[in-house]
């Protein structure tokens, strides 16, 4: 049954943007933890699993944005997540991997 809730719970929110707006300069650090760890865990392990985990992610950087603005399978688009913020966003999620290649995790 948590899982079934888990799953509407899930897939109501993809049906929707995210009215999200990150902060003038804010960190990619930032941006993630205000808008993506919620469902991607805090170091993009996934907080459901490998499932919605991002470390070790072979999306190219444009594939990426593209997910980031326009929304995914279950994810809401955040369209407002734009230039350089969009730029710092990808690079710290590109930084998982690293962390955990390096073994520091």
């Amino acid at each position: 049954m948590k899982r079934v809730l888990l799953s509407l719970a899930l897939l109501s929110g993809s049906c929707f943007a995210s009215d999200y707006q990150p902060a003038v300069g804010a960190t990619g650090a930032k941006i993630f933890s205000d808008a993506c760890a919620a469902c991607h865990g805090a170091d993009g392990e996934g907080k459901f699993g490998v499932f919605l985990g991002l470390a070790g992610s072979t999306l190219k950087t444009a594939e990426m944005k593209k997910i980031i603005q326009q929304g995914g399978t279950i994810m809401p688009a955040f369209k407002n997540i734009q230039g350089p913020a969009l730029d710092v966003l990808v690079a710290h999620v590109r930084s998982f991997g690293v962390v955990i290649a390096k073994g520091k995790k």
